[in-house]
C-alpha cells in the first residue's frame, strides 16, 4: 500500500511525466488501487511542457511525493531526480500511460528476492484481454545496430514461464536495485528526452556484472507511444542510434556469449561534464523549447495529412468523373457500333435488292427484244408441213 514520502520504505515507485496529462491521474489511481503485500512510496517528477518553464498546477493524490521541474529533464533525467528523493532499496519505474495487472508488484519483488545477481527486472506488456504484446525483452543483436534489437523479441510468441535472463528489458514497469542504479550512475540523461534509455541502462548494467531478466508474472497494460509525439519520436530514435552504436558496440562484443561480466566500457562519463552559466542557460532554454517544437511538428504533420487526404479525395472524385465519362464514351461507342451494324445489314440488303432488280431487268429486256422481232416461219416440223402445202398449191 502507499506510504507517504518515507526514505526508509523498501520500495519506491517513480513516475516521470511531461506536464500533467489526464492519463497521469488514471495511472496514479491504478497504482494506489493496486493490491500488494508490500508498502511503497510514489514519487512523481513533472517535467515542464511549456516554453517559459511555468510550473503546471499539480493536484495529485495525498501521499504522493511531487517534484516539479522548470525544465524538461526527459525520461532518464526524471528518473535521476526521483532517485535523489528516496533511500529505497528497490526502485520501480512507472510510465504514466501504463496500468498494473493484479500481482504485478509482488511478482517483481519476489523475483528480486530470489535472484540477487540480477540488477533489473522487466515487466510484460499485455492488452486488455491479457494477450502478450511486443516489445518486452530480447538480445543485443547485432551489437552495432540497436535499431534491430527489437527484432529479437519473441516473448509474444513464446513467453517464458519463469524469471529469464535477457540482454535487455524495457523500462516500462521495470524494477531495479538502487545499488545497481548507483553502481552504473543510473540511465544516461543525455539520452534525452527519451529513446533507448532502457537498452542503454541494461547494457551498462551487464558491463558491471549485473544480469537483466524478465518476470513473466509481472504484467502491465500499456497504451504505448503516448508519451511523445510521433514525428518527434521518430527523429529522436534516429538521432541517438549512431551515438549508441558507436558507444556500446565494442563492450557488447566483449560481452558476447555472457549474460553479464565486468568489461571495459564508457561509464557515466556524463557526471564529469560541466557547463558555465551561458551553456546552462542555453541548455535549459533548449530543453524547454522541445515540447512546443514537437507539438508544432504534430500540428504541421496533421495539416499536411489533411491536405494529402483532401488531395486524395479530389483525385478520387476526378477519377470517378473520368470513369463516368468513360462509361458514356463506351456507351456511345456501343451505340455507334450498333448503328454501323444496322447500316452494314442495310447495305447487304440493298445489294441483294440491287442484284434481284438487275436480274429482273435483264429478263425484261430479253422479253422485250423477242416481242420486237417480226413473225417468221414456225420452227421445226410445222415449218416442213407448211412448206409441203405450198408445194402442192403450185
Amino acid at each position: 500500500m502507499l506510504v507517504a514520502s518515507d526514505r526508509s520504505v523498501r520500495i519506491a515507485l517513480s513516475v516521470v511525466t511531461l506536464g500533467v496529462p489526464d492519463r497521469l491521474r488514471r495511472c496514479l489511481d491504478a497504482l494506489l488501487a493496486h493490491e500488494t503485500r508490500h508498502d511503497f512510496t510514489v514519487t512523481v517528477v513533472v517535467n515542464a511542457d511549456t516554453s517559459d518553464g511555468t510550473p503546471p498546477r499539480v493536484d495529485l493524490p495525498v501521499g504522493v511525493d511531487v517534484d516539479v521541474s522548470s525544465m524538461n529533464l526527459g525520461w532518464p533525467g526524471g528518473l535521476q531526480r526521483a532517485r535523489e528523493r528516496t533511500g529505497a532499496e528497490l526502485l520501480v519505474w512507472v510510465q504514466d500511460d501504463m496500468t498494473p495487472e493484479p500481482g504485478w508488484l509482488d511478482a517483481l519483488v519476489e523475483a528480486a528476492d530470489d535472484h540477487p545477481h540480477v540488477g533489473a527486472f522487466g515487466s510484460v506488456r499485455v492488452d486488455e484481454r491479457g494477450d502478450v504484446l511486443v516489445s518486452n525483452a530480447g538480445d543485443a543483436d547485432p551489437p552495432d545496430d540497436i535499431a534491430r534489437w527489437n527484432d529479437t523479441d519473441r516473448t509474444a510468441e513464446r513467453l517464458p514461464t519463469a524469471v529469464t535472463t535477457y540482454d535487455w528489458v524495457t523500462s516500462r514497469g521495470m524494477l531495479t536495485r538502487s545499488r545497481a542504479f548507483d553502481d552504473v550512475g543510473g540511465p544516461d540523461p543525455r539520452i534525452w528526452p527519451l529513446a533507448y534509455a532502457d537498452k542503454e541502462y541494461c547494457t551498462h548494467l551487464r558491463c558491471h556484472g549485473w544480469d537483466v531478466a524478465l518476470v513473466p508474472a509481472a504484467r502491465v497494460q500499456h497504451t504505448m507511444l503516448q508519451s511523445a509525439p510521433g514525428p518527434f519520436r521518430i527523429f529522436l530514435f534516429g538521432w541517438r542510434e549512431e551515438w549508441f552504436n558507436r558507444r556500446w558496440s565494442a563492450p557488447l562484443v566483449r560481452l558476447a556469449g555472457r549474460s553479464s561480466a565486468v568489461v571495459e566500457h564508457p561509464c557515466a562519463d556524463w557526471r564529469t561534464a560541466s557547463a558555465d552559466p551561458l551553456e546552462a542557460a542555453v541548455g535549459a532554454e533548449a530543453s524547454r523549447l522541445t515540447v512546443p517544437l514537437a507539438r508544432a511538428l504534430v500540428r504541421e504533420a496533421a495539416a499536411a495529412e489533411e491536405v494529402r487526404l483532401q488531395m486524395l479525395a479530389d483525385l478520387q472524385a476526378h477519377a470517378d468523373r473520368l470513369e463516368a465519362l468513360d462509361d458514356v464514351r463506351l456507351q456511345m461507342l456501343a451505340d455507334l457500333q450498333a448503328h454501323a451494324d444496322r447500316l452494314a445489314a442495310a447495305l447487304v440488303q440493298a445489294e441483294a435488292d440491287r442484284d434481284r432488280a438487275r436480274l429482273r431487268t435483264r429478263r425484261l429486256r430479253r422479253r422485250l427484244r423477242r416481242q420486237a422481232q417480226p413473225a417468221g416461219p414456225p420452227p421445226g416440223r410445222w415449218r416442213r408441213v407448211v412448206q409441203a402445202l405450198r408445194e402442192r398449191l403450185r
